[in-house]
């Protein structure tokens, strides 16, 4: 087996393990449930905000510090956050330990760009980016897709009885933990700058320049001596101008950061949207929310791995691809405000999770094919820092205007509406300069 497609396969065991978490699909069922017995506004409005502010923090020293730890001391820390996170929900938790599980999920979040640090760290070529993402992406879905249903079952044999999911839970992440323990060891860092190695511009060519990239080649180095700062930041502040000066890392990171924004919003919320338009509508039928994650992550894993084998000149079709992607999403999450039937709500979030997922895969491995080596998890935890601190700032304006649940689904879908007008306009102004240019090139043939 080719050394990549060993690793790929590696890092998806791991990614596919660490998701399988059955209790996620019921946790607000079993916070509001006679064992726990608290509120559903408290919930909303308490302890899912913690999540959302720790989710700063988290994200902010995932991409600050993941890159220099090699990624797997970050990913077997994950697996120990997500054992605390549902040791603490087992017997009845108190309010405090809601808290400190609330903190642990944050934090387990903001750490899945570590994943794919470690994934392209470990790969060569980076034509094989996009495919290796998809095949970890859809790893990680099948992993959901496998909680949900795991999930579901427990509830059904057990009389709809939560108390036993967080075992299982438990007992996944152990075992993903355990094997990251195992995963072979990225090299050191090379990001340390040599005082011979600066150029005439005063950045450094070691810590900057890939030879494949053409906006890191090199003119050469000058004669004139240069004295740079030796800061671990200064060369990070480096690497970051070089890399967002890409107009494709630039273009798809500015998508990711608002669709990760929306995205993490959603699913925060569509958990606590279910049981209210339950007793809302008074059904007292069974929640099926652990078949809908199921089903919304079976299709996204599926539709992750067949677009990572796609491919398309996402430099020319990119702008238009996103702008389609985000019209659509935010059609499907308008159904959260429109719709009080359960079941178009399901339907929704499966269309909506399939959808964005996708798209996620080609940002990433788009992303990182820009990237140099040693920088990845910078640029994408740095997104996702970006899209956590955007959905933190959303989320605290909602809650202190106190808008109902189904007013945050109109919210996050005329984000998406935003987004669409946004790179529209950028796909039609990208397509005129490329019908000037063709007809400027045609007229100077004799």
């Amino acid at each position: 087996m080719d050394h990549w497609k060993l690793i790929t396969v590696i890092v998806t065991v791991f990614t596919f393990t660490v998701e399988i978490r059955p209790m996620d699909s019921f946790l607000t069922a079993y916070l509001t449930g006679p064992s726990v017995n608290v509120s559903l506004n408290e919930v909303s409005n308490v302890f899912t905000p913690i999540r959302i502010y720790f989710g700063v923090i988290g994200s902010f020293l995932v991409f600050l510090l993941s890159d220099y730890l090699r990624y797997k001391p970050v990913m077997v820390f994950n697996g120990v956050l997500g054992m605390v996170a549902y040791i603490n929900l087992i017997d009845s938790p108190t309010s405090f330990q809601i808290m400190v599980t609330e903190v642990c999920f944050s934090l387990f979040a903001c750490i899945e760009m570590a994943y794919y640090g470690y994934l392209y760290s470990k790969i060569e070529d980076k034509e094989h980016y996009q495919i290796a993402t998809g095949f970890a992406k859809s790893g990680m879905l099948s992993g959901t897709c496998v909680a949900g249903l795991l999930g579901q079952l427990a509830v059904y044999f057990n009389d709809r009885n939560y108390s036993v999911l967080p075992y299982y839970s438990l007992a996944f992440v152990t075992f993903a933990t355990v094997w990251a323990c195992f995963l072979p060891s990225v090299g050191n860092s090379k990001t340390s700058i040599q005082v011979d190695e600066v150029g005439g511009d005063g950045f450094s060519n070691a810590a900057i320049q890939d030879p494949s990239i053409p906006d890191y080649s090199s003119t050469g180095k000058s004669d004139t001596p240069n004295v740079v700062p030796s800061t671990v930041f200064f060369n990070r502040f480096c690497d970051f101008r070089h890399s967002y000066a890409d107009r494709t890392v630039l273009m798809w990171s500015i998508w990711y950061v608002v669709a990760m924004a929306g995205f993490t919003q959603t699913n925060l919320y569509v958990n606590i949207l279910y049981t209210y338009i339950v007793d809302v509508s008074d059904d007292k039928h069974a929640l099926l929310n652990g078949l809908v994650d199921s089903l919304a992550t079976m299709c996204a894993a599926i539709s992750a791995y067949q677009i990572g084998k796609v491919n398309v000149n996402w430099s020319h079709h990119g702008f238009t691809f996103l702008t389609f992607s985000s019209l659509v999403l935010a059609l499907l999450l308008s159904l959260g405000y429109y719709s009080t039937n359960i079941l178009v709500v399901y339907f929704m979030y499966i269309c909506f999770d399939t959808v964005v997922q996708s798209v996620f895969v080609i940002a990433m491995s788009q992303i990182a094919k820009q990237l140099k080596h040693d920088f990845y998890t910078s640029v994408l935890g740095f997104n996702a820092f970006l899209g956590i601190v955007l959905s933190t700032c959303l989320s605290s304006l909602l809650v202190r205007i106190g808008t109902s649940l189904p007013v945050r689904f109109l919210v996050y879908s005329c984000t998406f509406i935003i987004l669409g007008v946004v790179y529209g306009c950028a796909a039609v102004i990208l397509t005129a300069k490329d019908k000037a240019s063709a007809q400027r090139y045609y007229s100077r043939l004799p």
